[in-house]
């Protein structure tokens, strides 16, 4: 998958209201991919405003190295093979919910509708990732 267009990003940015989806900051913003881009990915692919996030400079660094259990859970990001990033739901922490892609639109889904999508999609590894996210690796609930 190669850059966005300048049309992609500017959409892209305006779906998540120019803030960080991650943590709230506005500066700088990038975009982030949810699908790998370079050896793994598609080359000569555009990606759509469904396969990018906008995300601080220090977020997107994390996501791609300390937090990329964390980025799956929360859909920020998405394995290589997923043909639909759009099928994968997104958690907005700063708006603490789940949220279901549309082109350029985002709209609020329950969470038991995010755990379908994202079973529908990745299976028992979803459940996983959420199990993980809601009780951490110790089994006794959020922190």
């Amino acid at each position: 998958m190669t850059a966005p267009t300048k049309q992609t990003r500017t959409d892209t940015y305006t779906r998540d209201g120019y803030r960080c989806v991650m943590c709230g900051g506005v500066d700088p913003l990038t975009f982030q991919h949810r699908r790998a881009v370079g050896t793994r990915g598609s080359k000569g692919i555009l990606p759509p405003p469904v396969d990018g996030l906008t995300l601080c400079a220090v977020c997107n660094q994390r996501c791609e190295a300390d937090m990329q259990d964390s980025a799956l859970s929360h859909g920020w990001k998405v394995r290589s093979w997923v043909k639909s990033p759009e099928r994968v739901p997104v958690y907005y922490p700063g708006e603490l919910g789940w949220f279901r892609l549309e082109g350029v639109t985002r709209v609020r889904i329950s969470s038991a509708v995010a755990m379908e999508m994202g079973c529908s999609v990745y299976g028992d590894e979803w459940m996983r990732w959420q199990a993980h996210r809601m009780f951490g690796a110790d089994g006794r609930g959020m922190r």
